[in-house]
C-alpha cells in the first residue's frame, strides 16, 4: 500500500485539494465543497480524496464547534440575567456582590473567544490549502492520520 504523503501529485490534483481546503472561507456554505470534490474524485485520485475528506472532517468540527461556542454564549448571555437583581441592590459600586460585575463580562469573553477561535479555524484552512497546492504533505492535527486510517480500510475492504 502506498503512503499518501509519497504522492506525487499533477497540478490539476494540487489544485482540487487547495479548493477543498481553502473552501474554509465560507463557513457552513464551504463544507459543500469538499463533498462534491470528495465525491467525483473519490476513484481518480488518491491525493485529492485524501485532502477532501481531511477538509470535510476538519469543517464539520468546525461547524460543531461553533454550535457549543453559540449554546456556551447563551448560556453565558441567560446567565446574565441572573446576576441583574445582585447588581442592581448594590448601594456603592465596592459593596454587595462583586462576581455580580464581572457576570456582565463573561457574555463578552464568550462572544470574544468564538470569534478568535472561528478566525484560528479559518487561517488554519487556508494555510492547508497553500500547502497542499504546493504539493507538500500537510495534515489537520487530529484528522490527517484517522482520515488516512479510513481511506486504507476502505481500500483494503474494497480488494
Amino acid at each position: 500500500m502506498m503512503d499518501i504523503d509519497s504522492l506525487t501529485p499533477t497540478q490539476d490534483e494540487r489544485v482540487m485539494a487547495a479548493l477543498s481546503h481553502v473552501s474554509a472561507l465560507l463557513p457552513f456554505m464551504g463544507v459543500i465543497s469538499p463533498i462534491v470534490i470528495w465525491v467525483t474524485q473519490k476513484e481518480k485520485s488518491r491525493y485529492v480524496t485524501f485532502h477532501a475528506l481531511q477538509a470535510l472532517v476538519y469543517q464539520l468540527m468546525m461547524i460543531v464547534a461553533w454550535f457549543i461556542g453559540m449554546g456556551r454564549y447563551m448560556c453565558s448571555f441567560f446567565s446574565l440575567f441572573l446576576a441583574i437583581p445582585f447588581a442592581s441592590s448594590s448601594q456603592t459600586p465596592s459593596s454587595g456582590y462583586p462576581f455580580a460585575d464581572i457576570a456582565f463580562l463573561i457574555p463578552f469573553a464568550a462572544f470574544g473567544v468564538i470569534f478568535i477561535g472561528g478566525l484560528v479555524f479559518i487561517v488554519y484552512g487556508v494555510v492547508g490549502a497553500i500547502i497542499s497546492f504546493q504539493g507538500k504533505p500537510f495534515r489537520y492535527l487530529l484528522i490527517g492520520d484517522r482520515v488516512e486510517r479510513f481511506m486504507l480500510q476502505n481500500q483494503s475492504a474494497g480488494k
